[in-house]
């Protein structure tokens, strides 16, 4: 008896966080935004309240602007080109596209970096300040797929010391691994030499979402992969990324 009131009271405090009324927005919370060199696209992905009619009207980067295409508009707003992604708990994501020219495709393949400082303007807000991560053809890395996570393994190209390896562009968690041990960090590596990073909820965020690697040397190097994100998004999850990014903590979780 005692078995069963406690599975009754957990699936109850499930019930109840989900059922719970949710935290209006003020603005739309940009998950994604990416440039990618194959698909010739920016990919904009962001969460809004499901009754809110707002889309993604620029993308400015320094004085230029890039515009999704507007062939179809309807009367809410919203274009053929934006995309339902998931709709949870009153909320939706969804995707904007822009289809770039050979001219801004190459304006974007001149920057060394990978990452660039950009600004979303939405129909009805302010713009927000955000950033773009670049998508590289010859940068795309194959994983192995072990249950829910991903596993890339590295492979050191020269005699290095890694001092670092971050990831951008993506509420995933990574770890990382040695012969099957927690890797250390700064970690010497022979020509041939291997390192696993282990990516955690490996959620897409987007159409065709890649989380951006960069691999960090003691000499100031850096590598940039990029992994194809696999996971469908949990319910509740949408709830959940609007609740952390207005600071929200809710007692009953």
């Amino acid at each position: 008896m005692k078995k069963w009131i406690i599975t009754l009271a957990a699936f109850m405090a499930v019930g109840v966080y989900f059922a719970w009324p949710k935290v209006n927005l003020e603005e739309p919370v940009i998950m994604s935004v990416q440039f990618d060199e194959v698909t010739k696209t920016l990919a904009v992905s962001y969460i809004v309240d499901q009754d809110d009619d707002t889309y993604v009207m620029e993308i400015a980067h320094n004085t230029k602007g890039f515009y999704p295409l507007r062939p179809n508009i309807h009367e809410d707003g919203i274009t053929d080109l934006t995309q339902v992604l998931a709709a949870q708990n009153g909320y939706e994501l969804r995707e904007d596209v822009v289809k770039l020219t050979d001219d801004q495709l190459a304006y974007f393949l001149s920057f060394e970096g990978r990452v660039l400082p950009v600004q979303i303007s939405f129909e009805d807000y302010s713009p927000i300040e955000t950033t773009l991560v670049l998508l590289l053809e010859d940068e795309a890395a194959d994983v192995a797929k072990d249950h829910h996570l991903l596993r890339y393994t590295y492979t050191s190209p020269e005699d290095v010391t890694i001092d670092s390896i971050g990831h951008y562009d993506s509420a995933a968690t990574i770890s990382f691994e040695q012969n099957r041990e927690e890797a250390v960090f700064p970690l010497t590596l022979k020509q041939g030499d291997t390192v696993d990073i282990i990516i955690h909820e490996p959620y897409k965020l987007s159409l065709k979402d890649r989380l951006l690697l960069e691999i960090t040397t003691t000499e100031n190097q850096s590598f940039s992969k990029n992994i194809l994100m696999t996971e469908a998004i949990p319910e509740g999850y949408l709830k959940q990324m609007v609740e952390e990014s207005n600071g929200y903590t809710d007692s009953r979780r």
